[in-house]
C-alpha cells in the first residue's frame, strides 16, 4: 500500500488555523472565542477549517495536547536520569517555568486551558501524583496526603507561570523560580537547607541557563 503524500498547501491551512486560535485563546475564554473568528485570523474559508477538525472543541483539543505533549516532553528529558522525587519534582515545575520564558502565549493558553484540571484524577496529573506518592513513600514528604500535595503543587506552579509569562525574562524568571522553589520543597517537607540547594540549582540549570529549552513545535506558528 503506498503512503499518502504530505500535502503542503493542507498543512499550512491546519498550521495558520492553529496559531489562529493560540492568539485568540490565550486572550480569550474559549466559550468567546467562535470557528468564524478563528477563520477570520487565520484567513482561510471555513470550509477549510472543518477539513481539518470537526468543530471548535477539536481544534481546541488538538492545541491543547500540542503544547502539553511538548512541555512533558522536556520534563521527560529533564528527568530522565532523576530518582529523588525532590529533584524531580523542583526540575520539573522550573522546567514550566522555562517554558514560560521562552513560550509566553502558549503559557496563558495552556494555563487557561487546563486551569480547571485540579480534578485529581486527571491524566494530566499521573506524574505529579507517582512523585509525591514516591516522596510520602520514602519519607521526603510530610504534607497529609496525596491530594493535598497535588493541589498544592498544581497551584504555585500555575499562578508562578502566568508571572513568569507577563515577564518572560530568564534572570527574573530564574529568581523567581529559586524563591518560590524552595518554599514549595519547604512546603512539601524538605529541610531548608537542601530545599535551598535543589532549587537554586534547578533554577540556574533549568530557567537561568536553559539547558533543555527546545524549539517551538514545527507547525504551530501561524
Amino acid at each position: 500500500m503506498s503512503e499518502s503524500r504530505p500535502n503542503p498547501r493542507a498543512e499550512r491551512t491546519r498550521a495558520a488555523l492553529l496559531g489562529a486560535a493560540r492568539r485568540l485563546l490565550a486572550e480569550r475564554p474559549v466559550d468567546a472565542v467562535t470557528v468564524d473568528d478563528m477563520v477570520q485570523a487565520a484567513g482561510v474559508g471555513k470550509g477549510s477549517f472543518y477539513n481539518h477538525f470537526e468543530g471548535r472543541e477539536g481544534l481546541v483539543a488538538a492545541l491543547s495536547g500540542e503544547i502539553r505533549a511538548g512541555v512533558e516532553a522536556a520534563v521527560a528529558r529533564v528527568n530522565a536520569a532523576e530518582t529523588d522525587p525532590g529533584r524531580r519534582m523542583i526540575r520539573a515545575v522550573c522546567t514550566y517555568l522555562r517554558y514560560a520564558v521562552d513560550e509566553p502565549e502558549r503559557t496563558r493558553l495552556l494555563v487557561r486551558l487546563h486551569g480547571g484540571h485540579a480534578a485529581l484524577g486527571s491524566p494530566l496529573n499521573r506524574g505529579l501524583r507517582a512523585d509525591i506518592e514516591q516522596g510520602l513513600a520514602a519519607g521526603r514528604f510530610t504534607v497529609p496526603d496525596v491530594d493535598a500535595g497535588v493541589l498544592f503543587v498544581l497551584g504555585l506552579a500555575q499562578i508562578t507561570m502566568v508571572r513568569v509569562a507577563v515577564e518572560p525574562q530568564p534572570e527574573p524568571a530564574a529568581r523567581l523560580a529559586q524563591d518560590l522553589g524552595t518554599m514549595l520543597l519547604r512546603g512539601l517537607g524538605l529541610a531548608s537547607p537542601q530545599a535551598d540547594q535543589l532549587a537554586a540549582e534547578a533554577a540556574d540549570e533549568i530557567v537561568r541557563r536553559g539547558a533543555f529549552a527546545q524549539p517551538s513545535p514545527a507547525g504551530a506558528a501561524a
